[in-house]
């Protein structure tokens, strides 16, 4: 009989200067059956956390040598999404406001209310599992991507230069860091869709058929169905589903005529990097070639020319591309 997966242990540091409140705290804690590793102090815990990190961190605020605070701030600067909950006996506005501005993600007073401290730490620690299995998800699907492309010698490492042209492009247009942070995740797992879609069609060795063609053109929506689970998948979709849409309504799959300002950065680097890469049917274009293919897109109405532009821009700029 194939037993069910269990979960790997979850561990809790509770970092506290006084011995009586650690035992208090760690028999608070026996019911959720975790680890509970002891520090006496910020500098304690930072050694700790150096070897591995927890999934939740409980800390007093007021310990000698290294305070709550500032362990807050050397924990999120380890990993911004580790769980910290502060303990103070302080119910002040002021204290709270400092606790958030050093990246607490939640609060409790002093005394500890055993049955909140419990449900407090199972929430965090539940967040947290979610989160590492959406990792897990990402990780897999930029895995299999990466499988997509090393079947045809001709589109290894498309990825990741459509990623690094898109972010360049995307820069010179002023995106933000988030925005660039989706970006290149997008841009990652744009062609994610192609899973499923014959070698021998994705290789393009002879002139496609209807149906084959037909098929080619489904794989923005079917990466759309495939990121769904994904927490980013709202911020995600428009770079997997419309990164063959085209201005003048002529792309797909929904023939759109209002196409987002980098969604375009991501066409734009994507037909930058098919034509300045080796094919099977073709050789590959310089640089300067392929920009004035793209040019002639924007003359054309399917692309904006402030994204050629940028691209072109941002080429220059990575050293990417001689100046002229």
């Amino acid at each position: 009989m194939k037993r069910a997966a269990t979960r790997p242990p979850r561990r809790v540091l509770l970092v506290d200067d006084e011995p009586i409140q650690r035992l208090l705290l760690m028999r608070a804690l026996e019911p959720l059956g975790v680890e509970v590793q002891e520090a006496r102090n910020g500098q304690e815990a930072l050694d700790l956390l150096r070897d591995s990190l927890p999934h939740v961190v409980l800390t007093d605020l007021h310990m000698p040598i290294m305070d709550g605070l500032e362990l807050t701030r050397r924990v999120k600067a380890l990993d911004p999404l580790l769980p910290v909950i502060l303990l103070t006996a302080d119910g002040d506005r002021e204290v709270r406001l400092k606790g958030i501005e050093a990246g607490a993600d939640d609060f409790l007073n002093r005394p500890v209310d055993l049955t909140e401290l419990r449900l407090r730490v199972k929430g965090h620690l539940e967040r947290r599992w979610l989160q590492e299995k959406l990792e897990d998800l990402e990780r897999t699907l930029l895995a299999l991507v990466r499988a997509v492309e090393v079947k045809d010698a001709y589109t290894a490492g498309h990825g990741e230069r459509v990623a690094q042209y898109t972010c360049w492009t995307a820069e010179e247009l002023g995106a933000t860091a988030e925005e660039l942070e989706e970006l290149h995740m997008g841009a990652l797992l744009h062609d994610i869709g192609k899973i499923g879609i014959p070698d021998h069609i994705l290789r393009g060795d002879y002139p496609l058929t209807e149906n084959e063609w037909r098929l080619i053109k489904q794989h923005p929506v079917k990466g759309d169905e495939i990121i769904q689970p994904l927490r980013a998948y709202p911020r995600l979709r428009p770079y997997i589903r419309w990164h063959h849409e085209k201005l003048d309504g002529s792309g797909y799959p929904d023939g759109l005529t209002e196409v987002p300002l980098l969604v375009q950065a991501l066409s734009a680097a994507d037909i930058y990097d098919a034509l300045t890469s080796v094919r099977t049917y073709r050789k590959s274009l310089r640089p300067e070639e392929a920009l004035e293919v793209l040019e002639e897109e924007a003359r054309k109405g399917r692309l904006h020319r402030e994204v050629v532009r940028a691209l072109k821009s941002g080429l220059l700029r990575n050293r990417a591309l001689r100046a002229v």
